[in-house]
């Protein structure tokens, strides 16, 4: 009951009424009634882990991101007591959903997530797979050759995974078929518990990698359809990422990196930038490198990177167009394209 109230009404006012701090009251005094009983059956159940999921999504919805940090705290105690996260039921979604908790905390605090800390597998989920067979030359090369001999290896692995699963999901797409719900949540947890875990500060290109692909996956796996912009500490950590990465002259970056990167930041903004915006001016002089004059040419270099086109493409061709038309090129009608 607290819960639909807090949804609904925080869409309508700025603060909650008095029913649904009523609501709240009551949940609180229940819940730590269970928590206090003798037998901690109830205490960890399943039931126990949901209230406390909810909470923290109340919390997130109306802002008060203390008590979001209070219930994450509580729920990983829970999690604890039931011997960890991999002994949670995966038929009802359980694991997945007290996950997806933790993440949006770290996502929207900055700070490492509070579970599976430890024994961590940095190697590739699905990209060594041979799930997906995908071609972006001419591309492939010079982007690999960067990867490899730039990148941190934990990084450069969470990117493959990442571009193995733009393109696996660009295929079920075109074909209408679907991912298995298996794939996606293990792919969730992989990508961004390495990824949340990791940190480069003194390092400007992989702190802005790891951030970019972080911004990448949260728009992925991480939506929250209740919220315009669920994710703003993550937004502003990206844009620092890439002002330090831009002022850092004795980096050279393959055009495709450079373009993936400064689209995704304007794709990712919660408002259309100014062309005077130095994220638009490295835009377009991305694009201008890039020789590009149409979306699809466009399109066809950010998926040798990862793209995928259900997702992205609405808001890319739409920037895509417009750093063309501040360049003073008018994009090139379109060919339907249906490469990975």
């Amino acid at each position: 009951m607290f819960s639909v109230r807090a949804f609904v009404e925080s869409a309508l006012h700025d603060k909650l009424s008095t029913l649904a701090c009523f609501h709240y009251g009551q949940t609180l005094q229940i819940l730590q009634a269970r928590l206090n009983e003798f037998d901690q059956t109830s205490a960890i159940s399943d039931s126990t882990i949901m209230v406390v999921i909810t909470l923290a999504q109340a919390a997130e919805l109306t802002g008060d991101f203390a008590a979001v940090e209070n219930h994450i705290k509580g729920l990983e105690k829970i999690v604890n007591l039931r011997g960890g996260v991999r002994e949670l039921n995966t038929h009802n979604n359980t694991q997945v959903k007290v996950c997806r908790a933790d993440l949006a905390y770290a996502l929207l605090s900055g700070n490492r997530p509070r579970l599976l800390g430890e024994g961590i597998s940095w190697d590739c989920y699905i990209a060594d797979r041979g799930l997906i067979q995908c071609s972006h030359q001419p591309h492939d090369a010079n982007i690999r050759a960067f990867a490899e001999t730039v990148m941190d290896a934990r990084l450069h692995n969470a990117l493959r995974d990442l571009h193995a699963f733009s393109c696996l999901s660009n295929c079920a797409y075109q074909t209408t078929r679907k991912l298995s719900p298996e794939t996606y949540n293990e792919m969730m947890i992989s990508i961004l518990y390495r990824l949340t875990h990791l940190s480069f500060k003194s390092d400007y290109l992989q702190e802005a990698m790891r951030v970019g692909l972080l911004a990448f996956s949260s728009a992925i796996f991480m939506q929250r359809q209740f919220m315009e912009q669920p994710y703003d500490n993550l937004l502003n950590l990206y844009n620092k990422a890439l002002s330090r990465l831009r002022k850092s002259t004795d980096i050279d970056l393959p055009i495709p990196i450079v373009l993936w990167m400064t689209m995704l930041s304007n794709v990712v903004a919660p408002k259309e930038l100014s062309r005077v915006d130095w994220r638009s001016v490295w835009l377009d002089e991305a694009v201008s490198r890039a020789g590009i004059d149409s979306w699809s040419q466009a399109r066809e270099i950010l998926k040798s990177v990862m793209w995928i086109d259900f997702i992205h493409d609405r808001l890319g061709k739409k920037v895509c167009e417009s750093a063309m038309s501040r360049l003073g090129r008018p994009p090139r009608v379109d060919v339907l394209c249906t490469s990975l």
